[in-house]
């Protein structure tokens, strides 16, 4: 089956979902599923950069997007979105010349969505809280705050995705387009990342008109060992308004610095 990045699927149109009939199959569905009370979600993350290969770095096969597999972990009110132990860098595939080459290339850029990262993403929903291990231009910080409220939307889209029926929910955080699908048939609110809060786990995002994506490669809620989800205590822990401020600074230096470099570079010609 063709499966596209922002329509992964075969999708049908069906004005006449909303959220009452998504809500009255969820609770014919419940009885049934919620004897599964864990569950695991492997991903396909795939970002395109935005930076521009000039032209001494072409033959440092520098490539043009990220790939790596994250999974998610989660029960009843927990979630926690990491790195899959078997892919857990971005540029595995390359050698260490592009690799250095690339981390030139996106802190060149002076671009946030180049240079940051999220590591780990964990959700405790009972307690309403969300911590998340960020990188930032080589820098980890674990950043503890409230879980945001996403303002969904349903526009009575459905289709099927790995032999789930899914449905699309739309969103808009500040200026950013995010859309996902999300399977009633695993009715847990999570997602990756800090996406979740729809009635039932998002299988399938694309954001910013699809720069970053997720997609589900693989669901378990069978046969799981029982595990335990902790909040991750890496990197400097900092409030999300210290770390805007960080990110803010520091992209202000770099674009401070590159824009001395031009200036020496003209004069010298």
């Amino acid at each position: 089956m063709s499966q596209s990045l922002n329509r992964p699927m075969s999708v049908k149109k069906n004005e006449t979902i909303q959220m009452k009939k998504l809500t009255f199959l969820l609770l014919l569905l419940t009885p049934y599923l919620v004897q599964a009370q864990q569950g695991m979600i492997v991903y396909e993350r795939v970002v395109t950069y935005g930076f521009e290969v000039p032209e001494f770095a072409r033959g440092f096969n520098v490539p043009k997007e990220g790939n790596k597999e994250v999974m998610l972990l989660f029960n009843e009110a927990e979630s926690m979105m990491q790195d899959a132990p078997e892919k857990s860098s971005e540029v595995s595939q390359t050698d260490s010349r592009s690799k250095r080459m690339m981390a030139f290339m996106k802190m060149g850029s002076g671009s946030r969505a180049d240079n940051e990262t999220v590591l780990v993403s964990y959700i405790n929903r009972d307690e309403g809280v969300m911590v998340e291990v960020r990188d930032f231009m080589s820098k980890e910080f674990r950043i503890e705050s409230e879980l945001p409220v996403i303002p969904w939307k349903l526009d009575g889209e459905e289709g099927e995705f790995l032999g789930y029926t899914v449905h699309k929910a739309t969103a808009m955080i500040d200026t950013v387009a995010v859309e996902a699908w999300f399977a009633l048939d695993i009715p847990f609110e999570v997602g990756p990342e800090a996406f979740g809060g729809l009635p039932g786990a998002i299988l399938v995002l694309s954001m910013d008109e699809g720069r970053l994506s997720f997609k589900a490669t693989g669901v378990s809620t069978e046969g799981l060992e029982m595990f335990q989800l902790a909040r991750p205590d890496r990197g400097d822990k900092v409030s999300r308004k210290q770390y805007e401020r960080a990110v803010e600074d520091k992209i202000k230096e770099v674009k401070r610095l590159g824009a001395g470099r031009r200036r020496a570079m003209k004069r010298q010609n």
